[in-house]
């Protein structure tokens, strides 16, 4: 296996735009870079250097893009098959020693947090789902592929090329199988929970990994509870809540797929006679329920903010969706509230959520604050690789 990365060009970042990147960043922004991009080639490698020409480490460009160049190597390495190789196998190992090693399901590769800017990876046993969203990993994609088939010789290797981000790095959306073959179905355990995979087909690569670490934490609230799970999808927060003693749980999605799937998931696990599923509209079907319904209450929409100038409106709708959920909820009961809107900082969630309960009349303990999966893991030098929030609270 080898590529060819050619001979390296230099790029000069302005006086005073080094800090940030010094500091572990890993993005250089369009209008931090001192030479005229026009005559480098997207997709290629190039050096990163300060204005004094201090080498602060080597990635790949792309000059139609805000984001110019995302970071792969420090000073001393250099692109290379070996060091995809190691990066791959650091990556998986983690995983599997520290993280989840009673489980074959997990995000394999989580992009810069991983060291692999634009790569996403996730295991579901012996099938694996990647996904590709910048230029520059796209030109050495055949070179991942045979790396991922050779380390981890999956069943299937499936690519999910359809994150609408790649229209920005002038990338096609595409879907397909690069390897192997899938089987017509799909059950993967999920923390003791048999979940049905649509690999192809649903939202992120079939599953919502992030949220795992949140379902398990939800079991401590649910024994003896009367559930309401809205934007349920496939079940996931459902199901783990039926398993841990709930009595009556009702999950609630706009897309009869997912409720139909959410319903098969439930009675794979002899679960169906307390866990139903209905179509509904989120704000709608809370606008119809009456005071005090609900012991437990799951909100995980999807993301409201996805540019920063879609703010102020989505903060609004996070406001109004958890003002009729607390409303439904029994003094005393528990709200498990979620938002992966990167651009609604941690900050500004809890902002929210005391304006919600301000204007629902009812006051808020926080019990737990939560992030994204471990898996998923948050560079702090980079704010952008954190994006999920998870607040539990108790409404009194």
């Amino acid at each position: 296996m080898t590529m060819d990365w050619g001979e390296l060009a230099s790029i000069h970042l302005h006086p005073g735009r080094e800090k940030r990147v010094a500091q572990g960043h890993r993005w250089v922004f369009s209008n931090e870079i001192q030479e005229p991009l026009g005559g480098i080639e997207p997709g290629s490698w190039v050096r990163v250097h300060s204005s004094k020409g201090a080498l602060l480490g080597s990635g790949y460009i792309n000059p139609r893009s805000l984001i110019a160049v995302r970071l792969v190597c420090i000073p001393g390495e250099k692109p290379s098959v070996d060091l995809l190789r190691e990066r791959l196998i650091k990556a998986a190992a983690f995983r599997a020693r520290k993280l989840y090693p009673d489980s074959s399901c997990c995000r394999l590769v989580f992009g810069e947090s991983d060291g692999l800017p634009g790569l996403i990876v996730d295991r579901y046993g012996d099938i694996l789902v990647y996904q590709i969203g910048t230029l520059g990993m796209s030109r050495i994609e055949d070179t991942l592929k045979e790396l991922l088939v050779d380390l981890f010789a999956p069943r299937a290797l499936v690519y999910r090329h359809d994150t609408p981000v790649r229209h920005l790095e002038g990338l096609e959306l595409c879907k397909g199988i690069a390897h192997g073959v899938l089987p017509e179905e799909i059950w993967v355990d999920m923390d003791g929970i048999q979940q049905k995979l649509n690999p192809l087909g649903g939202q992120k690569t079939g599953f919502y990994l992030d949220q795992r670490d949140n379902r398990k934490a939800l079991r401590r609230w649910a024994p003896g509870a009367r559930m309401l799970d809205v934007f349920c999808y496939h079940g996931g927060w459902s199901l783990a809540a039926g398993a841990s003693g709930a009595v009556e749980v009702l999950g609630v999605d706009d897309s009869s797929e997912a409720v139909e799937q959410a319903g098969l998931n439930a009675a794979r696990n002899q679960m169906d006679h307390r866990c139903r599923f209905q179509v509904g509209e989120a704000f709608q079907f809370l606008r119809t329920l009456p005071r005090n319904a609900f012991d437990l209450i799951v909100l995980d929409p999807p993301a409201f903010a996805k540019t920063k100038s879609a703010l102020p409106e989505a903060m609004k709708g996070y406001t109004d969706l958890n003002r009729r959920a607390m409303l439904a909820l029994e003094p005393g009961g528990i709200l498990v509230t979620c938002s992966c809107s990167y651009h609604l900082s941690e900050e500004l969630f809890r902002k929210v959520l005391l304006q919600a309960g301000q204007a629902s009349g009812r006051g808020l303990r926080l019990l737990e604050a939560r992030g994204q999966a471990p898996d998923h893991p948050i560079l702090l030098s980079m704010p952008e690789t954190q994006y999920l929030k998870c607040c539990i609270l108790q409404v009194i």
